[in-house]
């Protein structure tokens, strides 16, 4: 696992390359602690001046022979690398019987080795998550590229002092070549989705990979070409399988996945909270190897009892037989959480990233590499949309003036910050007449347009924000509605969000996330699977369940879905002060909190609206109050003119 960068110079007279990628590797430095290295190439190695950057957080071979940039035999083809491919030793074992020769037992050797032999057509032999560039000077070429899922970063930017890239917005910026100009339609997207959708970023200039696409860029003429190298494709073979013949392969192809990706040479163990996902990674992890430990993060705040897992997960790492280690966390200061929200160099609202970075840190005193259960939610209809689409689907008989009166009576119900079961009810009656895609946004999502609108005083002209939904949803291949929503999730929700969060605070611990659940053709196979096998009634991931249940220990196997989540609601009587920006939290935060409403950029009236509501009950407002703080934060630690 590594952080990685470079910068193509559009003048052949650039003298600041050095300097330039050195400040965007020291940025990204805790993504590789173990070793860093860079090149330079002028105009007499390259069409223009070139400089490439990797920082080394070592899993594979410690050894110096694992350092980048690693370059081929002849010193023609360099790779930048950041990942995991799991399928190594297979590729590496084809390459040898083909005549290639390795100085090292790395993985990135292998990946360097097959694209020499393949060219781009390498790509769609890896199992793994990664970005990575491979700079060709034998074709005068810049290849990008990123993982299948998505599960692994990737940033650029094609501006007047050259293209960049590194993993991270912060390598970019650290450059000092690139302009900070606010994407207004991204932060439009943000206060609907607490997150930005899509391959857009809070700055107008930089750009993120999508997943499975290549970018290549032509060094004689800086022209780019984007080609997606894999899609999931509509499998009628599985589509057509009974009950139990999709239990089978579950199994198996979830069981290779598991194994494959405990291949290490530092330290590993698997994050347990006790739900499904990670109780059957935990449990496959046992059965590969003999022993096998396991982490699970708990509270001693009585304030989180119902948000500590630590009984669930002890009573399954019973069952399965691990090596458990219970990560106890004694108090956490909600404006702690505004801290983690910086690693993300533009506006996240969601505020279980926290906990994950808590997590990592506490988990990398014990372990370099943790395997969790990300995205089986995402592929089995884990959440309780998806019982609620299934609902909707069953009450068209129901007429409109009866679900107005019962969204009526509910307004006049208090929310509880121990439960989002009355705040999902109502998103539910507000969502129920909606189209599918709509109804998904309205049940997933936070401030719809209108409301977005009349909160960010630039947003005219604003694009809907579901557009990236009803986009993704019209590309998906998939045979019926539930599975093309399930899709529809693992493109935006999972990698936007989910696995935004754990690559960047994971890796500012320098920890190693492994995701066995997407393997991408773990990943096909699922999405193909009848939505009815997931769906059982409003049992939820039935099949997956029904297919690992002697995982799953009595006291747990029929528990309901909690989530990994923070519990923002409770948060929210410290947070609140926020927006009244006393002396000592100018103090802590600065003198700028509090611009983007005081200068006019976010509609005050909006804010107190909102704050009103949250304060009397009448509705949960604390995922939106919580995401103009964060926003508020970014613009006044890295939008350095006036707003107005």
């Amino acid at each position: 696992m590594c952080g990685i960068c470079g910068i193509v110079a559009r003048s052949p007279d650039d003298r600041d390359l050095a300097r330039s990628i050195g400040a965007m590797m020291e940025s990204q430095r805790h993504r590789g602690p173990d070793a860093s290295g860079s090149a330079i190439f002028t105009e007499v190695d390259a069409p223009r001046p070139i400089a490439l950057g990797a920082l080394r957080l070592a899993i594979l071979d410690l050894s110096d022979a694992g350092r980048q940039p690693m370059r081929s035999a002849d010193g023609r083809v360099v790779l930048v690398y950041n990942g995991e491919v799991y399928n190594y030793r297979k590729l590496r074992a084809g390459l040898e019987a083909k005549g290639h020769s390795f100085a090292s037992h790395t993985d990135t050797e292998v990946v360097l080795r097959l694209y020499e032999e393949h060219g781009i057509a390498f790509l769609g032999m890896l199992e793994g998550m990664f970005a990575l560039a491979v700079l060709d000077l034998r074709t005068s070429k810049l290849l990008l590229a990123r993982d299948p899922i998505g599960i692994k970063p990737l940033y650029y930017t094609d501006g007047p002092k050259g293209f960049l890239f590194a993993s991270e917005i912060k390598g970019i910026l650290a450059s000092g070549r690139t302009s900070r100009e606010v994407n207004w339609q991204a932060v439009y997207d943000y206060f609907t989705y607490l997150y930005i959708p899509g391959s857009q970023t809070a700055f107008r200039e930089i750009k993120q990979l999508p997943p499975a696409h290549l970018l290549e860029l032509d060094l004689t003429n800086g022209s780019l070409h984007l080609e997606c190298f894999w899609r999931v494709h509509r499998r009628p073979d599985i589509e057509r399988m009974t009950y139990s013949e999709a239990e089978e392969m579950l199994r198996e192809e979830l069981s290779r996945a598991v194994r494959d990706q405990l291949d290490s040479d530092v330290p590993l163990g698997v994050f347990l909270s006790g739900g499904a996902d990670s109780t059957v990674v935990a449990g496959l992890a046992t059965r590969a190897r003999r022993e096998v430990h396991t982490f699970t993060v708990g509270f001693d705040d009585p304030d989180m009892s119902f948000y500590d897992e630590r009984l669930r997960a002890r009573a399954t790492a019973d069952h399965l037989g691990t090596k458990h280690e219970e990560l106890t966390i004694a108090h956490i200061d909600p404006f702690e959480l505004l801290n983690s929200a910086r690693l993300f160099d533009q506006p996240f609202g969601n505020p279980t990233a926290h906990l994950m970075y808590l997590l990592s840190h506490r988990a990398r005193e014990h372990i370099t590499v943790a395997l969790c259960g990300a995205g089986g939610d995402e592929l089995f209809a884990g959440y309780p949309r998806y019982q609620a689409e299934t609902l909707a689907a069953g009450l068209t008989f129901v007429p409109l003036w009866a679900i107005g009166v019962l969204r009526g009576a509910l307004g006049m119900l208090r929310d509880s910050h121990q439960s989002m079961h009355l705040r999902r009810i109502r998103e539910f009656l507000d969502g129920y007449d909606r189209d599918a895609v709509q109804r998904f946004a309205n049940w997933t999502y936070f401030l719809e347009d209108k409301r977005s609108g009349a909160l960010l005083r630039t947003a005219r002209g604003a694009a809907p924000a579901t557009r990236w939904l009803r986009a993704l949803m019209e590309d998906s291949e998939l045979s019926d509605q539930g599975n093309r929503l399930l899709h529809v999730d693992s493109r935006s929700f999972l990698v936007d969000n989910l696995l935004e969060y754990t690559d960047r605070t994971s890796m500012a611990a320098s920890l190693e996330v492994r995701v066995p659940l997407l393997n991408h053709h773990f990943v096909e196979a699922a999405l193909n699977i009848p939505f009815s096998y997931k769906m059982r009634g409003l049992r939820t991931k039935a099949v997956f369940r029904d297919a690992f249940a002697e995982m799953f220990p009595d006291t747990t196997a029929n528990l309901p879905k909690r989530g990994f989540n923070a519990p923002l609601a409770l948060y929210m009587r410290e947070l609140d002060s926020y927006f009244d920006t006393p002396a000592w939290l100018r103090d802590r935060f600065g003198e700028r909190i509090g611009a983007t409403w005081r200068n006019g950029l976010l509609d005050q009236q909006v804010i107190n609206t909102l704050r009103a509501d949250h304060r009397s009950g009448r509705a949960d407002n604390s995922y939106e109050l919580f995401s103009i703080i964060v926003f508020d934060q970014w613009f006044g630690e890295h939008v350095t003119k006036d707003p107005i």
